[in-house]
């Protein structure tokens, strides 16, 4: 339900913890978040529409999963609206999609309406693994799964990268065809690639 109060803006944020939830029999669910714009890590607000809820899920694989259980928990039980799901004691991370944020006042950072959730490339996760990092580090959940799915993914690439300079290509071309063209990203992979071990899929 996207309403006529909303402010249009071109703020779309692309990792975030959540920490606690609250919806009741309405279309909407409020989420109170921790993520990085405009620079700088804050706390705000996200409302979403249980339809934009449901894509969040459904995008966000093993913290989806979790946040969908806990919700049909509640939905389940007796207690009185509206549901609570606090898990400040251990938040989730949501890292494979992005969301694009309205405001629903003017220039008001304390809650945005979101407009629309849409997932993420693997090589667009990776090149926020960094800053994903150093953001949430303190995040205690099986994430981690995720984080060392991206290292191998861009540890694979520069592998990639090394097998097509081996075949003659000239390092322009190897770095385009291994998806490496950014420089930041491409330190990253040959970091990766030094410090993680061949999974044994890419030993196949």
């Amino acid at each position: 339900m996207k309403t006529q109060m909303t402010i249009h803006s071109d703020l779309t944020i692309q990792a975030f913890r959540v920490n606690r939830i609250v919806f009741d029999d309405t279309d909407l669910v409020s989420a109170n978040v921790e993520c990085r714009f405009q620079g700088a890590l804050r706390k705000t607000t996200l409302l979403f529409t249980f339809s934009v809820f449901n894509d969040l899920l459904r995008f966000s694989g093993e913290s989806g999963d979790k946040l969908q259980q806990l919700v049909c928990d509640k939905l389940w039980s007796d207690e009185e609206h509206p549901y609570i799901i606090d898990i400040s004691h251990e938040p989730l991370l949501f890292a494979t999609c992005s969301a694009s944020l309205s405001y629903l006042i003017d220039q008001d950072d304390t809650c945005f309406h979101v407009e629309q959730v849409m997932p993420l490339s693997l090589l667009q996760q990776a090149k926020n693994l960094r800053t994903n990092i150093q953001d949430f580090q303190n995040v205690h959940i099986d994430n981690r799964k995720y984080l060392s799915h991206s290292l191998q993914e861009i540890a694979s690439m520069y592998r990639y990268y090394c097998g097509l300079t081996e075949l003659n290509l000239n390092e322009k071309s190897a770095r385009e065809k291994s998806g490496l063209l950014n420089d930041k990203l491409f330190r990253m992979a040959y970091h990766a690639a030094k410090t993680i071990r061949v999974s044994p899929s890419e030993r196949q």
